[in-house]
């Protein structure tokens, strides 16, 4: 598996797909013009991680500050294909951070968290200065 780098821009977040650190992250705010051409790469990746079966684990940490109805779909496409390397034996968890003053972007984890049931999610607010998590919620599916 190769690692997947993109930096942020002020319409689209940064991505960190790297199997030889184990760490996965999504984050800052995805308002991207085109919603396809953005995802598409991120999207193929897990494919081939679903083809390639070369993972054991991972932890999709998501932060986003904000997203548009364009990312929230592409990022519900992520969700399902975590679903099926899970269903592979891939041991998935989905680490939702979401700033401690932003109820709105803990509910719309929450509504994630419904819509693909089997995977389970940890919810943890963080403070908007340090950006550390400040206290685990954890929502057990």
């Amino acid at each position: 598996m190769y690692t997947l780098k993109r930096k942020s821009t002020l319409s689209t977040p940064e991505v960190l797909l790297d199997p030889k650190s184990n760490t996965y992250q999504i984050s800052g705010r995805s308002l991207p013009i085109d919603a396809d051409l953005f995802y598409q790469p991120i999207l193929n990746w897990f494919d081939l991680a679903i083809e390639s079966q070369s993972l054991n684990s991972i932890q999709l940490e998501i932060r986003l500050e904000y997203f548009n109805i364009a990312s929230s779909k592409r990022i519900l496409f992520i969700l399902y294909k975590l679903l099926k390397l899970q269903d592979q034996g891939v041991n998935v968890l989905i680490r939702w951070m979401y700033e401690s003053a932003d109820e709105d972007m803990l509910e719309l984890g929450r509504d994630y968290s419904s819509l693909v049931e089997d995977l389970h999610f940890v919810f943890e607010p963080f403070t908007a200065v340090s950006k550390k998590p400040i206290k685990a919620r954890i929502h057990m599916n």
